[in-house]
């Protein structure tokens, strides 16, 4: 897939929000837009907020906040969420935030000077945690490179996105960005990491079970993102396994330790042991995706 050049009239953008009964987060995070918002016509940019909460816990803090569009999610996880907000927005690029982050005084500057610069098709900005204790039961994402593609800080092409077929819907509890960001690369996108553009993630406690489902979602989707041409059951995808889930569990548990927070040091050892009793439901679960005939996606 060949982009065509980014023109001088795409200058308008959507800041694209997902929310699940997280009220007070979302204020807060709405809070952190409005003195760089200020810099742009409102013709410019919309902020769209895709309510996954049957309730409609959020749609009075965004209706409060007087800049931002409230819309009814889908309710099918988070990337038929991250779908509708983008379904939604009109802006000619798409800028994905989490509820629960705070943007940095020149997140939004920073981009939309690269969007100007007309020479890119995805932007990556730095996702800073907050408040992240020395604690396998804390998650936040870290990131400092290029590459990872994570929907905490990114910007796409919205014309782009959706000639990728959005997020695969598929991965309804995470990971979604990971598959995406394989996709990314093998249509050859133009991607550039900025690390000016930073917002700030607060950690966020989880039970031992989110940690373990996250884990094994993560190797799922890893496995199906390698072997993305494999339909069906056979041997060959079988084989295929055994060696990627050896590998998997050495570069993960590298990974760990590489990314450790400094004198943090009882997380990636705990992670390297979970990671290890995980592994095995991991497998189990790739062999029924493959059984399914769903290991393409």
């Amino acid at each position: 897939m060949l982009a065509l050049p980014v023109t001088y009239s795409q200058r308008t953008f959507s800041i694209c929000i997902i929310t699940y009964r997280r009220p007070k987060l979302l204020k807060r995070c709405l809070d952190s837009l409005p003195s760089q918002l200020g810099k742009f016509d409102p013709c410019q940019y919309q902020v769209i907020v895709s309510d996954d909460c049957p309730a409609r816990s959020s749609r009075d803090v965004v209706l409060d906040s007087g800049f931002a569009t409230w819309v009814q999610g889908p309710n099918r996880g988070v990337a038929a969420n991250r779908n509708n907000a983008a379904s939604a927005s009109n802006g000619d690029w798409i800028l994905y935030l989490d509820d629960d982050e705070i943007v940095g005084k020149m997140w939004l500057e920073t981009i939309y000077g690269a969007i100007l610069a007309g020479n890119f098709d995805v932007i990556e900005g730095r996702v800073e945690p907050t408040n992240f204790p020395d604690s396998i039961l804390w998650y936040a994402p870290a990131i400092s490179s290029g590459g990872a593609y994570c929907t905490a800080n990114l910007g796409i092409r919205r014309d782009l996105l959706l000639s990728l077929g959005g997020f695969n819907e598929k991965l309804s509890v995470s990971h979604e960005d990971t598959e995406m960001g394989a996709r990314i690369r093998k249509a050859g996108l133009r991607s550039v990491y900025l690390d000016e553009a930073v917002v700030y993630h607060p950690a966020r406690k989880l039970a031992l079970s989110q940690v373990c489902r996250r884990m094994i979602n993560l190797q799922l989707t890893s496995f199906t993102i390698k072997d993305i041409e494999i339909k069906g059951f056979s041997a060959r995808p079988i084989l295929n396994l055994c060696d990627f889930t050896l590998k998997y569990w050495y570069r993960v548990s590298r990974f760990e330790l590489a990314a450790r927070q400094p004198r943090h040091w009882r997380r990636p050892i705990l992670a390297c042991f979970l990671l290890a009793l995980t592994i095995p439901f991991g497998f189990l679960k790739t062999i029924i995706f493959l059984c399914k005939g769903t290991a393409s996606n």
